[in-house]
């Protein structure tokens, strides 16, 4: 390849003048021009399309697909536009594409994880398993989906932290924030609590915390108590769940919290902390 290349710019740097220096160098400043006209009116077509899009799920795909287009377009512009600057100084690409071939075959086993990447990347995406945006775990990787190219996930953790996935390397996809989300609740009452009672409280108190203004357009269904889930050490546990839209799923499980404390404090259903039971027995003499 690389004696190819020298004999190519061999037989062709004497033909290198101002002229042609002067109209590489305007199809240069051409080539950046048309690249950013491009992408912005590809973003302004996506855009048009995302304001009549009322459904959030739906706009993350679309988002998503934005960036996996402006990646495709961008790859044709530029080999096209590199193409064109080496015609100009009479470089036959036959033979370079023809080597380029012979070597790609070369180095086909090497590229296998390429390949591979970008197989599983394209099935990602097409498929919406993960859109930018998502609330999603990844292997072992959990957080906001910030990129999504054919090759790699990029996810920003709570702390701030950056993973880099490779598409290759992923084997399970959990996507907390898909369509909806139901956050779960486990309320711990005193062995010695009435359960009708605590059920009945919760179902009141769920259905007060629905029809409040600022949370009802969070939460898509009633509260669902479904009943005496566990025995601990000191405490049973009543498990419950709202089903509510992507991303607020914590933000409604914090206040409904700090809800069911206060009204169990007024109600006197006791959350208990850990204790210890200790019988003593008499001795007989």
């Amino acid at each position: 390849m690389e004696v190819i290349l020298n004999q190519i710019l061999s037989n062709h740097i004497g033909k290198i003048n101002l002229f042609l220096i002067g109209k590489t160098l305007l199809e240069i400043l051409l080539f950046f021009i048309f690249l950013k006209f491009i992408n912005k009116t590809f973003n302004i077509f996506i855009d048009k399309i995302l304001s009549r899009i009322q459904d959030s799920e739906l706009r993350k795909h679309y988002y998503t697909l934005r960036q996996l287009g402006i990646y495709i377009i961008d790859a044709i512009i530029i080999l096209f536009f590199i193409t064109n600057i080496l015609e100009n100084f009479g470089i036959d690409m036959k033979p370079i594409l023809a080597t380029a071939g012979v070597l790609g075959v070369a180095v086909g086993f090497g590229a296998k994880k390429f390949v591979e990447d970008l197989f599983t990347g394209l099935s990602i995406i097409l498929t919406g398993q993960i859109r930018v945006g998502d609330y999603v775990t990844v292997n072992n990787s959990t957080g906001t989906v910030e990129k999504v190219t054919l090759t790699m996930i990029v996810i920003r953790s709570f702390n701030g932290d950056v993973h880099y996935l490779r598409n290759g390397q992923i084997d399970t996809i959990v996507n907390q924030t898909k369509d909806f989300s139901y956050p779960l609740f486990n309320f711990s009452v005193a062995y010695k609590s009435d359960i009708a009672q605590v059920i009945k409280v919760l179902k009141e108190l769920g259905q007060e915390f629905r029809q409040m203004e600022e949370y009802s357009k969070f939460i898509l269904s009633d509260l669902e108590v479904f009943g005496l889930n566990e025995f601990q050490d000191s405490a049973i546990v009543i498990l419950a769940r709202f089903k509510t839209t992507p991303h607020e799923q914590w933000m409604i499980k914090r206040k409904f919290n700090q809800m069911v404390k206060e009204r169990f404090d007024r109600e006197g259903i006791e959350i208990p902390f850990p204790q210890v039971v200790v019988h003593e027995e008499e001795c007989q003499a």
